[in-house]
């Protein structure tokens, strides 16, 4: 899934039954053991399981577009497609429909991505920072230059004059390098004249810059806030725990295992073993945090044609060693000092220079769509439906990763193994049934390239298309199917044609997923490029979570159950559209979706709607709703600063919540309101 179309936190509150919370002992509908259609035999199983345990291997090391894996990749897609059985002779007698990806910016040599700051009077030592050692260049800025200027300090970097505020006011910015903060004052400050809950347009990075521009600033040295680094270790924290407490689940089973099961007891030991590296990995990305440098493609890109200057994101600790011995004042007591009065505190930094150097090199790949055909047979011959699914992912990080500045091999075996693995499934049991039909369309089979650079791949397709579009009548579209919990399969594009709806109920009579379906055919994967081109889409996801473009993204978090389930319901809608008569008929939708998240967090209450409120009907045991002090009966009015009317409410306002994350709950209790605060838990 592409992550630089939506970005979104990832928690919600698990409900049971009506409203509910799970306790640890219940188990979900995925965790049961699996009995289903006779259809998807064991074979088939071990196949779809391969498939992943393929795609997400070390050997891959993440099916980037940028690395030499991703043909591998797709030599192995086209193999498989056509051991199915599937025409691959498709795009010049070959399944490979080629196109060049942009990678984006990348660094150039270590001694080109250097800033030096030093002081004429030696108040301070020489302090050199270079690329990965406190230092990394910015896309938002050139691509490449040498600057060297006297040192200012240009607070937020802000000038609004609606709001009496210039941190430009009563420094000299021509032709010198500009130091400036993240973020605008007063952030956290629900008074801020700036607002305070939300960043206003002075807190774009793009605005300082071009602020900065017309102050005739030569360079920008970006400076990471306090409250983003923090937030950053935290979150990295919380993923060595994960997988920490990942390690010690191996661990057990190993213990569990008899004394013969000397292949398992091998391989869980090489699991240990790759998450041992794993968090050696992590803590290393704690020091890299802690100091508050951004990754190169941080801030955005440049626009192409826009002239622009160097910019730069230095660690804090260095920014802080300098307006220490220059002005006897210390980043953060500089930082609190704005926050408090609102008040610019720039300084022109006398005596103190800057010599700094950046080079960013574009740079293109060739990269391939795979496609596979079943051939259409009789009267619908001509039509075309399309199954979709991308397999590239992010590398060894770097460009999409969420873990920034960690270099390890991010698996995706959720993002997107299991929808390529689900879709080579699909074929084996479509080529199957449809091969008795005397009418059927053509289903054409594409793994997508390209998808986590902005869709590439499959706009590539709709440009340049194999089969007419005006003859394809719907394309379905697989990404992230393989971590069900609760049985909740999210179908997106339900209303974006006039049966499709219909179509997905009848499939699932006998699979009984809960569907939450969204009607809209927009969305941050690769069926909104056919969507935007007229054609209906259906869109099959499992949600979110804490292991999206990570390296934690690995095989054994599968629920291969669950994947082989919503294999069956895809390839039944896919069925259904290559054989009806009428094809479903394209219909606008509103173009805003927000990506659903996978229930994470634990509150660990039950609730019960009682007409325009609700109230706390049963609390877990030991649960973060008991430690905090709420109690049975407890009518809940407010989660953070929302305001709560029923069980959907809370549903919509955790779902922007993680695990460990501290909550404001405000209660009426026996006609008294009572406000506690909660620490959300780790789903059991």
């Amino acid at each position: 899934m592409n992550a630089r179309l939506y970005l979104y936190g990832v928690a919600a509150l698990s409900i049971l039954g009506h409203a509910a919370l799970p306790c640890p002992s219940v188990r979900s509908w995925a965790e049961r053991p699996v009995d289903h259609d006779a259809e998807v035999s064991a074979a088939a199983l071990r196949q779809l399981k391969a498939d992943v345990d393929y795609l997400a291997s070390e050997e891959l090391r993440g099916r980037s577009v940028a690395d030499d894996s991703i043909d591998q990749a797709a030599t192995y897609i086209a193999d498989r497609m056509s051991g199915i059985g599937l025409d691959t002779d498709v795009i010049e007698q070959s399944p490979f429909q080629t196109l060049n990806v942009p990678l984006g910016a990348r660094a150039g040599p270590r001694e080109n991505n250097r800033v030096v700051l030093s002081h004429q009077q030696d108040k301070f030592d020489r302090i050199a920072a270079s690329l990965g050692e406190g230092m990394n260049p910015l896309a938002i800025g050139s691509g490449s230059g040498k600057v060297r200027g006297p040192l200012v300090f240009a607070g937020y970097g802000i000038t609004a004059p609606k709001l009496k505020y210039d941190d430009y006011a009563g420094i000299d910015a021509d032709g010198a390098v500009v130091i400036v903060l993240r973020k605008e004052p007063g952030a956290a400050d629900p008074d801020s004249p700036f607002d305070g809950k939300r960043n206003t347009r002075h807190a774009f990075f793009a605005t300082k810059i071009d602020n900065a521009i017309k102050h005739g600033a030569a360079a920008v040295i970006l400076v990471n806030d306090p409250q983003s680094v923090s937030d950053g270790l935290n979150n990295e924290q919380r993923r060595i725990d994960r997988e920490l407490e990942r390690k010690s689940k191996i661990q057990q089973q190993i213990e569990n295992l008899p004394e013969k099961a000397v292949n398992s007891r091998k391989a869980l030991a090489e699991k240990i073993a790759s998450v041992d590296s794993m968090v050696e990995s992590m803590k290393g990305e704690l020091q890299w945090v802690g100091r508050g440098v951004l990754g190169i493609s941080a801030a955005g890109e440049r626009p192409v044609g826009k002239d622009s200057i160097p910019v730069v994101s230095v660690a804090r600790d260095i920014v802080d060693r300098v307006l220490s011995k220059t002005e006897g004042s210390s980043l953060a007591e500089i930082e609190t000092s704005i926050n408090e009065s609102y008040a610019p505190q720039s300084l022109q930094l006398s005596g103190a220079t800057a010599n700094l150097s950046v080079e960013l090199k574009p740079t293109l790949a060739a990269t391939s769509n795979v496609i596979g055909v079943i051939g259409g047979q009789g009267e619908l011959a001509d039509q075309t439906v399309i199954l979709g699914a991308h397999y590239d992912h992010v590398g060894m990080g770097g460009y999409g990763s969420l873990a920034p500045g960690t270099v390890a091999v991010h698996n995706g075996a959720d993002d997107n193994a299991s929808g390529t693995a689900a879709m080579l499934s699909i074929a084996a049991q479509l080529q199957q049934r449809l091969a008795d039909r005397s009418s059927h369309r053509r289903v054409v089979f594409i793994g997508f390239t390209g998808e986590e650079r902005g869709l590439l791949g499959s706009k590539h397709y709709v440009r340049n298309p194999r089969f007419p579009l005006e003859s394809t009548v719907a394309m379905v579209n697989l990404d992230m199917v393989g971590r069900l919990r609760d049985n909740e399969l999210t179908v997106y594009g339900t209303g974006s044609g006039d049966s499709l709806d219909a179509i997905v109920e009848r499939a699932n009579e006998r699979q009984q997923f809960k569907l939450f379906k969204v009607p809209t055919g927009y969305g941050p994967s690769d069926h909104q490029s056919f969507y935007e081109a007229g054609l209906p889409v259906l869109f099959f996801f499992t949600g979110l979570h804490n292991d999206y473009h990570r390296p934690s993204d690995d095989s054994d978090k599968i629920n291969f159950g669950g994947l082989t389930r919503i294999t069956d319901i895809v390839s039944e809608v896919t069925f259904e559209l290559a054989v009806r008569d009428q094809r479903p008929a394209y219909v606008e939708t509103e173009n805003r979706v927000q990506i659903r998240r996978q229930m994470t967090a634990f509150m660990g209450v039950s609730l019960a709607d009682r007409g325009d409120h609700v109230v706390l009907s049963g609390l877990a045991e030991g649960g973060p709703a008991e430690k905090g002090g709420l109690r049975l009966g407890d009518r809940l009015d407010k989660l953070g600063d929302k305001a709560v009317k029923t069980s959907a409410d809370v549903l919509g306002i955790m779902r922007s919540r993680s695990p460990g994350d501290r909550l404001k709950v405000e209660v009426t209790r026996s006609g008294n309101p009572v406000e506690v605060t909660i620490r959300l838990a780790p789903r059991p």
